[in-house]
C-alpha cells in the first residue's frame, strides 16, 4: 500500500512504516526522532520535505551573505511547536517616551561587542513560553544596570517577575503574559514596582518544554523586594523610565530608520529591540541578509530581543544580537543580522531603560572610569575583522 504527496517536487512514496528517504532516515537518527504511528510520521515528514524547500529559498535570498539556514530539530514541527516569541501591543498604540540624546559626537568604533564584558549575561531560555518582551527588558535593564554601576552590580534579573505581573491593564497598554506583550509595558510595570527582583528570589517557573499558563504574579515575594529581608534575598534594580536609542517606527515599511543612531546608541550600551523573526526557526549561522529575512516594517515585529554590538569589518557586515531561545539555537544564542540594512526592523523599537542607581559623587567617577574600561574592552578588535 502507498500513496503520493505532491510537494512542489518529485512525488514521495509514503508506505506502511513512513517514508522511504534516505536523508528522513538520516534526520530521524541525528536528532534521535520518533513518532507515535505511520500517519504521524508521514505528516511529520511533510513538514520536514516543506522545510527543505524553504530552507533552500531562504539561502537564495541570502545571496552573498551565504548560507545561514539548514536543516534544524524543528523541521519537522508544526508551527505552533516552534520556537516561542511573544511580541504583542495594544491595537493604536503610541510611542510617547523621547529618543535618547547623542551626548557626544560618535567615535565610530569598527566593531562594539558588549559579550567581551561583564555586560552581557548569558543566553537565556524563554522556552515555550510567549515571554520574550519580559526576556528583552529583563536583559536591557541588566544591561544598564551593571554599565552604570561599572560592573558593580552584576548579577541577573527576573523575567518570570515582569511576565507574571504586568498588569494588561497597566500604563502603557495590554501585556498578558505567555500569551504576549511588549517591553515598553514592561518598563512600566517595574517602573510601578518595588524594584525588579534578582533571577534567584524569583525564579523563571515557566516550562521550557510545553506551552502552559502564566504563572501566577508572586505578590508577597514583589512586595518583599525591598523589606526587611532585603540582605537576605539579594539585589534587585529599580527602573524610572526609559528611552527610544533611535525614532520609533509605528506604520509603513520601517525602511528609513537611522541606523547611524541606532550603532551611536549601540557604542554606549546593549540595546532592547523588536522584531520580525518570521524566519528564525531555519537559522543556523552565518550573517542572515535583509532579503532573507523578510519585512522591516513595524506590523511584522513578532519578537524582542537584545541588539549587543556590530563588526563592520566582517566580508558581509552585521549586527550582533542575543536571543532568548537557549545556547542550542543560531551561534550558540545568537544571530547575525546585515548592517547595511533595518534588517528584521531591529531598529524600530530600539529601547534603553534608565536604572536608578543610588551613588555618591564618587561612586558616580569611579564607574565611569570602569565603564570607559568597559568599552574599551567591547571595542578592542576594533581593528579587526571578525570572520563568521
Amino acid at each position: 500500500m502507498f500513496r503520493f504527496v505532491a510537494l512542489g517536487a518529485a512525488p514521495v512514496v509514503l508506505v506502511a512504516g513512513g517514508p522511504v528517504d534516505p536523508e528522513w532516515d538520516s534526520y530521524k537518527a541525528k536528532f534521535k526522532k520518533s513518532y507515535t504511528s505511520d500517519d504521524d510520521e508521514n505528516a511529520r515528514y511533510g513538514n520536514f520535505k516543506v522545510a527543505q524547500a524553504r530552507v533552500a529559498q531562504l539561502n537564495k535570498l541570502n545571496g552573498a551573505a551565504g548560507n545561514a539556514f539548514g536543516i534544524t530539530w524543528m523541521s519537522d514541527r508544526y508551527a505552533q511547536e516552534k520556537h516561542k516569541t511573544g511580541l504583542k501591543k495594544p491595537k493604536g498604540w503610541v510611542a510617547t517616551a523621547p529618543v535618547r540624546e547623542q551626548l557626544g559626537a560618535p567615535r565610530k568604533p569598527a566593531s562594539v561587542d558588549w559579550r567581551l564584558t561583564e555586560d552581557v549575561a548569558p543566553v537565556k531560555n524563554q522556552g515555550q513560553c510567549g515571554s520574550c518582551w519580559a526576556f528583552s527588558a529583563t536583559e536591557a535593564i541588566e544591561s544598564q544596570m551593571i554599565l552604570g554601576s561599572g560592573g558593580k552590580s552584576d548579577f541577573t534579573l527576573s523575567p518570570q517577575q515582569i511576565a507574571s505581573c504586568t498588569l494588561s491593564n497597566g500604563p502603557a497598554g495590554g501585556a498578558d503574559g505567555c500569551n504576549g506583550g511588549f517591553t515598553e509595558a514592561a518598563y512600566d510595570y517595574v517602573k510601578s514596582a518595588p524594584g525588579l527582583a534578582n533571577g534567584f528570589f524569583i525564579p523563571y517557573a515557566q516550562s521550557l518544554t510545553a506551552s502552559e499558563s502564566t504563572v501566577a504574579c508572586p505578590k508577597a515575594k514583589v512586595a518583599a523586594i525591598t523589606g526587611a529581608d532585603e540582605q537576605l534575598q539579594g539585589g534587585y534594580a529599580q527602573v524610572t523610565g526609559y528611552k527610544y536609542a533611535t525614532k520609533p517606527c509605528t506604520s509603513g515599511s520601517c525602511a528609513k530608520q537611522d541606523l547611524a543612531a541606532f550603532a551611536h546608541a549601540l557604542e554606549e550600551s546593549p540595546l532592547s529591540v523588536c522584531v520580525n523573526a518570521g524566519a528564525w526557526d531555519d537559522y543556523t549561522g552565518g550573517v542572515m541578509s535583509s532579503a532573507a529575512c523578510g519585512p522591516m516594517g513595524a506590523d511584522y515585529q513578532d519578537h524582542c530581543v537584545m541588539a549587543v554590538g556590530f563588526n563592520s569589518t566582517a566580508p558581509t557586515p552585521y549586527w550582533i544580537v542575543r536571543n532568548s531561545w537557549a545556547t542550542t539555537w543560531g551561534e550558540q544564542g545568537y544571530i547575525y543580522l546585515e548592517m547595511a540594512e533595518n534588517t528584521c526592523g531591529l531598529a524600530d523599537d530600539a529601547t534603553i531603560p534608565t536604572v536608578k542607581l543610588d551613588q555618591t559623587v564618587a561612586e558616580v567617577e569611579e564607574s565611569s572610569n570602569r565603564r570607559e574600561a568597559m568599552y574599551q574592552r567591547a571595542t578592542q578588535f576594533a581593528t579587526k575583522a571578525i570572520v563568521v
